[in-house]
């Protein structure tokens, strides 16, 4: 999940956790958070849930060291997807989303699974993914067909859509999808 703010962080927990019970019957047991002030709305909810709230002492980060490490990798991956694909900058979130994807598809070295197989219970469609930043030609929806023209418009290949087994795009030229009606 991306926020935009520190103070979405207990809303964005709520949405998780309904995710996890849902769609997973599975109940989330243990939370482990710094002492950040975002986090104070989670003592009481997690005491009446009987979720166990963990707090790392303060300005301590090698305490939670699994989520620093991981936090940083994101970032440099992150960076690298969009430095190498020439996206602009203000795509971060969604090279973020695109980064934590393929970082679930990557078996662990000791256990051979990755972590999507771990959590879902069943091994992932690796058929599905593209390198990032390649020039698409995509299609141009029924409505939108000319005639005469071009029936694709350029994109740039930047990710994977939430809950779907679709791709997302920057449209290179926003030109070619207008059409007369």
């Amino acid at each position: 999940y991306l926020i935009r703010h520190k103070d979405e962080a207990f809303d964005m927990f709520l949405s998780y956790k309904a995710e996890v019970e849902n769609q997973l019957n599975r109940k989330i047991k243990r939370l482990r958070s710094d002492k950040g002030g975002e986090y104070t709305l989670f003592n009481d909810f997690c005491e009446k849930e009987g979720i166990i709230h963990e707090v790392t002492p303060p300005y301590s980060p090698e305490s939670n060291g699994v989520v620093e490490r991981k936090n940083k990798t994101l970032k440099e991956m992150m960076n690298a997807l969009l430095v190498s694909s020439y996206a602009p900058n203000n795509l971060w979130g969604k090279s973020l989303l695109t980064a934590c994807f393929l970082q679930n598809t990557i078996p662990h070295k000791k256990i051979g699974l990755n972590p999507y197989e771990l959590w879902k219970g069943y091994k992932s469609n690796l058929k599905y993914l593209r390198v990032r930043g390649f020039l698409a030609k995509v299609m141009l929806p029924d409505p939108k067909k000319r005639e005469i023209g071009s029936k694709t418009f350029d994109c740039l290949f930047i990710g994977y859509a939430e809950h779907s087994a679709a791709y997302r795009f920057l449209v290179l030229k926003s030109d070619m999808i207008e059409c007369d009606t």
